[in-house]
């Protein structure tokens, strides 16, 4: 079923319930695509399947009434339990009843993010990931109207930089397919791509992270038989994107070592 029907429900009621506190936090993970090609490029190619929602949040002077974790509360959000035994962290759960979808709500930082940030905004009940360089998918981003609301995602140069030295730190090699995939996606579907190769290459030349993703390129990249090139061939297997690739090996690994220049 496509995800309009199941579960962009989910997503809409997220950002009804946690609508002021939209402007310090940044859309991540495996729905930016998916905003991408239906709220900026207007395309009907079906993105990554994701079902968690995934928040970004970096230092702010947040100062409201109440934390996220009092608001999912009092919005009876289910609780996925970290620790066995304890309710504190927990995972918020949003849930759209009578046996519909549900998806955990997960909110990430990086650890120069400050105690009191994490505290004063989302609130220490709730699990807050923390990923090394998270940071750099949080410095250049942009708001999108989305159903109404006013939402901050990723630049897709930055969604894409991120997404290789994210796949460089993941374990599992599931992870890592979907991290590559959603980069390669992002590549193969955007319209003005001479202008986010160009701003992709333009990060990799001036950004201190810049030599690693270039290394990463070089290395998952070398052929089409390579890691990167095999494991994008193996999640694009069962999408639509198998069809409109005549090899998606050789495709992948043409338009990642297109971004060394």
């Amino acid at each position: 079923m496509p995800r309009d029907n199941w579960e962009m429900p989910l997503l809409l009621k997220v950002f009804s319930d946690l609508e002021d506190f939209l402007p310090y936090l940044i859309l991540v993970g495996g729905w930016v695509p998916f905003i991408y090609s239906r709220y900026l490029w207007r395309i009907k190619q079906e993105p990554p399947q994701t079902m968690d929602i995934d928040f970004g949040f970096k230092n702010a002077s947040f100062k409201g009434l109440e934390t996220i974790a009092e608001r999912v509360i009092k919005k009876n959000y289910g609780e996925h339990h970290v620790r066995l035994g304890h309710d504190v962290p927990f995972v918020p759960i949003v849930d759209l009843g009578q046996g519909k979808a549900r998806a955990e709500v997960e909110f990430i930082t990086s650890p120069q993010t400050t105690a009191e940030t994490r505290e004063r905004l989302i609130g220490r009940e709730i699990l807050v990931n923390e990923i090394p360089n998270f940071d750099v998918l949080l410095e250049r981003t942009f708001q999108v109207k989305i159903e109404g609301y006013q939402v901050a995602i990723p630049r897709p140069s930055g969604f894409v930089f991120h997404k290789l030295l994210s796949f460089e730190q993941r374990m599992e090699e599931a992870k890592k397919r979907k991290d590559l995939y959603a980069a390669y996606y992002t590549l193969l579907f955007c319209p003005d791509k001479n202008k986010l190769n160009d701003d992709i290459r333009r990060w990799m030349d001036t950004h201190p992270l810049g030599e690693q993703v270039a290394s990463i390129i070089k290395s998952a990249f070398s052929d089409p038989y390579a890691a990167g090139p095999t494991l994008i061939a193996e999640a694009s297997a069962t999408t639509s994107v198998a069809t409109l690739v005549p090899d998606v090996r050789k495709d992948a690994h043409k338009r990642f070592r297109f971004l060394l220049g």
